[in-house]
Formats: C-alpha cells, sequence, structure tokens
C-alpha cells in the first residue's frame, strides 16, 4: 500500500546482545509532532541537532507555502484545502526525516536491519 511505502516499518537488531528495536508507524506519529526529541530519544544527540535545524528548515517551507497561498487563493475553498495539504505534508515530512536520521545513526552504530 501506499503508507507501507511512504513509512515503512524498519527492524534492528544487535547480534552480540540479541537486543530489538522497531520502528513502526506510530514512531513516525511522534517523531512527527516530537522531532529532535524523538532522535534525542535514542541518544542520538548529533542527529537530533541535525534534525532541529531540518524541522527549522521545514517550518520556513510551511510558512513561506502558507504565505504564497494565501496570497494567491485568499479564503477560498482551494485556498484552504492547498494551506491543509501544506501543513500535513509539512508534519509528515518532519516525522520521516526524524525517522531517517535515526536509522541512518543505528546503522552507523553497527546495528543491523532485521527481517
Amino acid at each position: 500500500m501506499i503508507l507501507d511505502a511512504l513509512f515503512p516499518t524498519y527492524r534492528f537488531d544487535k547480534a552480540e546482545t540479541d537486543d530489538l528495536v522497531v520502528i513502526d508507524r506510530w514512531s513516525y506519529t511522534w517523531a512527527a509532532f516530537g522531532g529532535p526529541l524523538f532522535v534525542l530519544s535514542k541518544r542520538l544527540y548529533f542527529l537530533a541537532f541535525i534534525d532541529l535545524l531540518a524541522m527549522i528548515a521545514i517550518a520556513g517551507g510551511i510558512i513561506f507555502g502558507l504565505t504564497v497561498i494565501v496570497y494567491l487563493f485568499s479564503a477560498s475553498l482551494e485556498g484552504m484545502l492547498l494551506m491543509l495539504i501544506t501543513v500535513v505534508g509539512g508534519i509528515a515530512l518532519n516525522g520521516v526525516m526524524a525517522v531517517r536520521l535515526v536509522r541512518y545513526g543505528y546503522l552507523q552504530r553497527g546495528w543491523r536491519l532485521g527481517y
């Protein structure tokens, strides 16, 4: 399905300790609203800072997009729908970015993608 392609589930395991970490759709939800806090909770401090910068850039893009939409469409129905799509898309992008950073951090620390 489309959601599985946009928000894949990752399973990480560490052979030495038999630890298992699963990043699923709930992780994307938490990452979307928590952003750097989600990355920070995984003890990936530098990547949390990178995610903070990415979140600021995404917020700037959302504000710019909303400004353009308000200027072009005013209070029309199309404008309201575009505003909703812009905000929801930005929040989803923030979640995907945070999960991808956590994925990168786990792979760099020697975890492997499980099956």
